[in-house]
């Protein structure tokens, strides 16, 4: 007999595949990452807005005002995210958002044999650049890489990028925090 953790997977997995299934449809890739990064975005937004949750898990609020309270908020977003989201806070399971974008993750690259390398620099990558890092990432995780760009303008320099979990920082930033700290220690 299942346990509610294999329920709560199960239906995890169903919104994680029924996003991409959909996205898939209506844009390709591009859709893909454009809902992948809105994804992060509220999952961000919903660690630094206890507000959004509180509202939400309020016992006045019916499945269809949280639906409507989504819809509302994040009306930003790619059509299928939208309506897995309010679906999702429908059936009081907007706060398993983590989860599902992790799953969705773990589809894209099984469904499309691709790894998304997120990369984080201070100016927009040429097409060279772009291709290092493609070539690079593909030869190390054994599949073809999608790129998911990101500007900081706050970093000096340099660049990090992550995937699968792991993280490589060269930014100029980390590296003169380590030198900070590597002076600290020796005074």
């Amino acid at each position: 007999m299942p346990t509610n953790r294999h329920i709560a997977k199960a239906e995890a997995d169903l919104y994680a595949s029924t996003l991409l299934d959909a996205l898939n449809e209506a844009g390709g890739m591009d859709a893909i990452m454009a809902a992948r990064s809105q994804m992060e975005t509220i999952i961000a937004y919903n660690r630094s807005h206890a507000e959004l949750g509180e509202a939400l898990g309020h016992q006045s609020m019916t499945g269809d005002a949280r639906a409507e309270l989504i819809k509302k908020v994040f009306a930003f977003c790619e059509p299928a995210l939208l309506s897995v989201l309010a679906v999702m806070a429908e059936r009081d399971d907007f706060d398993r958002l983590s989860i599902v974008y992790n799953i969705f993750n773990d589809q894209i690259a099984k469904k499309f044999n691709v790894n998304v390398v997120d990369v984080v620099t201070r100016v927009a990558l040429d097409d060279h650049l772009r291709d290092v890092i493609k070539r690079k990432a593909g030869a190390d995780l054994g599949t073809d890489i999608v790129l998911n760009e990101a500007i900081d303008p706050n970093m000096l320099g340099g660049i990090i990028m992550s995937a699968n979990g792991q993280r490589i920082d060269a930014s100029v930033n980390t590296l003169l925090d380590n030198a900070r700290t590597a002076l600290k220690k020796n005074n």
